[in-house]
């Protein structure tokens, strides 16, 4: 058989799936019907083909068939003209099929070009597990909340063990000074936000390297990942919690000390995170696990201060070691539970940890300074 590209004698070559015929020249690849697919599944087993980089958030450019320039090439097994066609809708991989024989031709690389396709990301595999798994859980919470809103209707007292809205408007500790750190805080992670948005064109490598890791603890995004957030509403969350407790935080600390402690507070709920999810590769992002250590702290220096709670549908006055430990008891609750073990999209035990860190913290701050004349 001659090749259909520069008409050379093809040579019968062995290779992983059985025998197939090469051009020594152009370095095409001829395969009878059947072929082609035991040869990619062999290439995607090699080390030397990798993945093609996934772009999250950014739509792949997809070639169409009229925009491929070649002429018409003659089957090598029947001489019909063969037809040309994409081997998946966004491979923009094209290649010629005999209508007669069935049997195809590769150009050069095209074959290592639809296994390098076909090829899985470990890295992108183990995140759709965990998604599929979150996907799972919040169906049975959804569940979960219809079977409740369907006991509400029944019994008077249903919606009292299931609140659909409870939300911190305010407390009455006034500040002693300005919260220069905590705005500073706040407009870093919005900064931080605005450029993850409009300034990072590879979202997952960037992710991957300023994200915290486990598995790769000592790393950048141990710090890094304090500032950087998954979305609009987990960045508006996580701030508006911090300037609820965070300028009275500040007044207990020196300027820098506040710093000191904002920081530690992140790395003691990374620390946890990583003790329950060591071999995890799924990076994490948020300032969630400092502003934790904030709220435990504020639990401490004032357990008796009035926050006002939107409850459901009405507004009460709750005290802060009543409402903070609360929350912190629904932290352990969703962290302890069996499909939140270590693969849930948000960080429970980061959230136990840097808590924790923030009462053992402000308890010795608080009891030391009593000490002292």
């Amino acid at each position: 058989m001659n090749c259909p590209s520069c008409s050379n004698k093809l040579w019968r070559a062995r290779a992983k799936s059985g025998l197939v015929d090469i051009c020594p020249r152009c370095k095409g690849i001829w395969f009878d019907s059947g072929e082609l697919v035991d040869f990619v599944r062999q290439l995607t087993k090699s080390e030397d083909i990798h993945p093609e980089t996934p772009r999250l958030f950014e739509p792949r450019k997809v070639r169409t068939l009229d925009t491929v320039k070649e002429e018409d090439k003659i089957c090598p097994h029947c001489k019909s003209v063969m037809h040309r066609f994409n081997y998946c809708y966004d491979s923009n991989v094209f290649l010629d099929k005999c209508p007669s024989c069935h049997g195809i031709w590769t150009d050069r690389g095209e074959a290592q070009k639809i296994a390098q396709y076909m090829k899985v990301d470990a890295r992108i595999v183990e995140i759709g597990e965990d998604l599929t798994r979150q996907t799972d859980s919040l169906e049975r919470i959804g569940e979960l909340g219809q079977l409740g809103t369907d006991l509400s209707s029944r019994v008077g007292f249903g919606m009292f063990f299931m609140p659909r809205l409870i939300l911190p408007l305010s407390d009455d500790t006034e500040r002693e000074r300005f919260p220069v750190i905590t705005i500073a805080i706040i407009v870093l992670c919005v900064l931080a936000f605005l450029g993850q948005v409009f300034g990072v064109t590879e979202p997952q490598k960037f992710l991957l390297t300023f994200g915290f890791i486990p598995r790769h603890f000592f790393s950048l995004g141990l710090i890094t990942s304090m500032f950087l957030h998954g979305g609009i509403i987990h960045l508006i969350g996580n701030m508006y919690f911090l300037w609820l407790f965070g300028d009275n935080i500040e007044d207990r600390f020196t300027r820098l000390g506040y710093v000191v402690f904002y920081l530690s507070c992140e790395i003691a709920a990374n620390i946890l995170h990583s003790i329950f999810n060591w071999h995890s590769t799924i990076p994490a992002v948020g300032a969630s696990g400092a502003i934790s250590g904030v709220m435990g702290a504020y639990m401490i220096f004032y357990p008796i201060a009035t926050i006002k709670v939107l409850f459901i549908h009405r507004v009460v006055d709750v005290p802060a070691w009543m409402f903070l430990g609360a929350w912190f008891i629904f932290q352990l609750i969703f962290a302890l539970m069996p499909n939140n073990t270590g693969y849930s999209n948000i960080a429970w035990f980061a959230h136990i940890g840097g808590f924790v860190f923030g009462v053992f913290v402000a308890y010795y701050k608080k009891t030391s300074n009593r000490g002292c004349k």
